[in-house]
């Protein structure tokens, strides 16, 4: 018995052991899984705090305007946050970088029902094409900085813009600045400006320009008035068939001399045949003042310029000189080879950079001029 009792005692205390031996390696066990859990979330919290360091630099870097920076958070963002990547995007646009402006114009079109972002895009898509050499663009993109339209309003920028466009040979830039330079909504206005702006569109044929021209010659802005270089400029313009130039030519000859009603009523006649209302007003009141006799005959002679003003047919100052003679005018016609735009100065004026420039520009149609054809093939000689 005692010998059993030993044993089963040896064995009770080996199982003991056993269980004492399997408990410290439970506890030990729960001990180095604590701690790497420890380890893990310090590992984790130092992660998390040199992302966040990293995320700070980048920031940091991106808002002093570091391209490529800002492009990484734009690109990172659009995953998850659109509105962040927008702002990105917008940020790096602003910067003149193409990717930025394609990144807006993408978003975009993923946010159709917003009317905002649609018209940033649309900014920012012209912004694209004038990077890429289109000039309408260029000029697209300064009026939308005068005028605030997808971007923020930069008068400084604009004039910037519309004066590269103007360089380019641009028509639309090139009034728009000499409309500019006598705005009452520019401060610092120079209407001596506008006839370098008005002289350069007419040396580039433009009929605006010409007719332009021809105002600041009559009313003597920008430049000393000179009735004959005026009746030049606007009866040059007329002969392109401006309509409206036709009608100033009208007004400018009014009770000048003796044959001057007879000239304003041709050009009155003219350009309310050709669809410039204010001008049927004029050629009524001119009529009438010269009698019943004398308008059959001055309709009579207008008959020819009308079919060829109409054709596109009118030669360089024909119509000027045939006026000239018929009634002894003495309008101003540069000699042959002498320079129309004389005094056109080589350099433009300069920009504005004062970013204090308060200005409320007019809206600026669009012109025409030289890309369109006048089209009178469906003008009737007896409705005027």
């Amino acid at each position: 018995m005692s010998t059993i009792g030993i044993a089963i005692g040896a064995t009770g205390l080996a199982l003991i052991l056993v269980f004492v031996w399997m408990l410290s390696l439970s506890i030990r066990k729960k001990r180095l899984e604590e701690e790497r859990k420890q380890r893990e979330i310090a590992y984790r919290k130092a992660l998390e705090k040199n992302r966040q360091k990293e995320r700070e630099e980048r920031l940091m870097k991106a808002e002093s305007g570091h391209i490529p920076t800002i492009l990484y958070l734009a690109k990172e963002a659009e995953r998850k946050n659109v509105k962040e990547a927008l702002y990105w995007y917008n940020k790096a646009a602003e910067l003149n970088n193409v990717t930025g402006m394609y990144g807006i114009v993408r978003i975009s079109q993923r946010m159709r029902e917003d009317v905002v972002l649609k018209e940033k895009a649309r900014f920012w898509q012209l912004a694209i094409n004038a990077s890429e050499g289109q000039v309408s663009a260029k000029y697209e993109v300064a009026l939308a900085y005068f005028h605030g339209r997808g971007i923020e309003k930069n008068i400084v920028k604009a004039l910037e813009t519309m004066q590269s466009a103007a360089n380019e040979g641009f028509i639309n830039a090139i009034l728009f600045l000499g409309d500019w330079c006598q705005s009452p909504d520019n401060f610092d206005r120079k209407p001596e400006d506008a006839i370098y702006w008005y002289r350069k569109a007419a040396e580039l044929n433009s009929s605006t320009g010409r007719m332009k021209l021809g105002l600041c010659y009559l009313e003597g802005k920008g430049i000393a008035a000179d009735h004959s270089k005026a009746c030049y400029w606007l009866e040059r313009s007329a002969e392109q068939g401006n309509n409206e130039a036709m009608y100033h030519a009208a007004q400018a000859w009014i009770d000048r001399g003796s044959s001057g009603n007879a000239v304003a009523y041709i050009w009155a006649f003219l350009s309310a045949h050709f669809g410039y209302e204010p001008a049927k007003a004029l050629r009524d009141q001119v009529g009438s003042n010269i009698g019943v006799d004398s308008v059959v005959g001055l309709q009579a002679l207008a008959k020819p310029m009308v079919k060829k003003i109409a054709a596109g047919t009118v030669s360089k100052h024909s119509i000027i000189k045939a006026l000239n003679k018929l009634y002894k005018r003495g309008v101003y016609i540069p000699a042959k080879g002498e320079v129309e735009e004389a005094e056109l100065e080589d350099t433009p004026p300069e920009v504005p950079t004062d970013e204090e420039v308060p200005a409320n520009p007019p809206e600026q149609p669009v012109q025409t001029d030289g890309l369109e054809k006048l089209d009178f093939s469906h003008s009737s000689f007896n409705k005027s």
